[in-house]
């Protein structure tokens, strides 16, 4: 099993934005992708094979213009924002396909959760699956 904290603010997948010449990702996903990728380096792991479960929580940033009294009464409360929970798994395990597992296609079981937090980053769980149900 391996557990692992990642200090990154997350962010959810977006789609390709396709030009005539070229598709491309916008700014903020691209460059989560970029961070995470080189914050990943210092993490020294052995990729798993066969089939994982993996369990997935995201702090995310309290927004801005929230009120102190609000912002401290949600603070690790369950997220309601418009962001789509299944979008923050795509761009983290999509992130640590490579680094943990050969592709994320090994992925056979999902456990995630969203809360709002003033201390952003991932948690990330990954467990073999020993036998078939």
């Amino acid at each position: 099993m391996i557990k692992e904290t990642f200090n990154i603010a997350p962010v959810p997948a977006s789609r390709a934005r396709i030009t005539r010449y070229s598709a491309y990702f916008p700014k903020r996903y691209s460059d989560f992708r970029d961070n995470f990728t080189k914050l990943l380096e210092d993490y020294d792991t052995e990729l798993l094979e066969g089939k994982l479960y993996a369990k997935l929580d995201f702090y995310v940033e309290i927004p801005k213009s929230w009120s102190k009294k609000k912002s401290k009464e949600m603070d690790g409360r369950y997220c309601l924002n418009n962001a789509d929970l299944d979008n923050y798994c795509k761009a983290a395990l999509d992130c640590l396909e490579g680094k943990y597992y050969e592709n994320d296609r090994q992925v056979c079981m999902i456990r995630a959760r969203k809360f709002y937090s003033t201390n952003t980053r991932i948690e990330f769980e990954l467990t073999p699956i020993k036998e078939d149900l």
